[in-house]
């Protein structure tokens, strides 16, 4: 049986990031395992689960939402044994969920809320995996929510500088003034792991749109750089 998933894998990237640096950051536990694995089987849901919004291929979007949904709820079990109050960070997700729902009615699903949306969704579950070991809530939870959405909004912009919207001049500028403030802010206070983390981006976002690259150079190009991203992100936070 194929399994039925997106195809857009940079997706895939920003979902996870921010659940390792929140687990990382906090303390490890083996029930973390549980966590991730019930946290992915969610996100795979949430594909045909979106999908049924569109009024089409009714049953096969279904039967997968119920799939994806029972692995959910078994692998959350021994999840929610160790700390059930993670589902309070479910909460605030709802309202960003209800945003994914109406930009797929409106089948405009490139839009940019909706991508903002889904950001602040994966921020809100790497919250839940620091939250998860020691039911910490401190400065450090912003830090997980804040440093990985910066890095996937600048990101968002400077794909769609590059593909959709090539054409679009105003993309290119907002990609280029987006990391060139993240690198200035981080340079300025000190931080200068966060300021390399970041500094790749920008290089990227002035380089690379001068250059013709296929779709999947561009996501190729974007792995190497979301893991360099994630290695200084951890050198400047990881003992703060």
């Amino acid at each position: 049986m194929k399994l039925l998933i997106s195809n857009q894998h940079g997706a895939v990237v920003m979902a996870l990031l921010p659940f390792f640096y929140g687990m990382l950051l906090s303390r490890p536990v083996w029930a973390h395992a549980f966590l991730l694995i019930a946290w992915f089987s969610l996100y795979l849901m949430s594909y045909p689960f979106l999908n049924l919004f569109k009024g089409k291929n009714i049953e096969q979007y279904r039967k997968w939402t119920l799939i994806y949904g029972v692995a959910t709820l078994v692998f959350a079990f021994p999840a929610l044994l160790y700390n059930g109050q993670v589902l309070y960070f479910i909460v605030p997700m709802l309202p960003f969920v209800f945003v994914n729902i109406y930009y797929i009615k409106q089948k405009d699903e490139r839009n940019l809320l909706n991508d903002l949306a889904g950001i602040a969704i994966f921020a809100l579950v790497g919250m839940g995996a620091y939250y998860f070991s020691d039911r910490t809530f401190d400065m450090k939870i912003w830090w997980v929510a804040i440093y990985p959405s910066l890095f996937f909004i600048g990101t968002t912009i400077y794909v769609k500088s590059m593909m959709r919207e090539r054409k679009n001049r105003k993309y290119l500028r907002a990609s280029i003034l987006f990391h060139s403030f993240l690198v200035a802010y981080f340079v300025v206070t000190g931080q200068f792991y966060l300021a390399l983390a970041f500094f790749i981006g920008w290089l990227r976002a002035i380089y690379l749109p001068h250059k013709k690259l296929s779709v999947k150079q561009i996501g190729l190009t974007e792995f190497l750089i979301t893991a360099i991203f994630f290695i200084f992100l951890l050198l400047g936070t990881l003992t703060g």
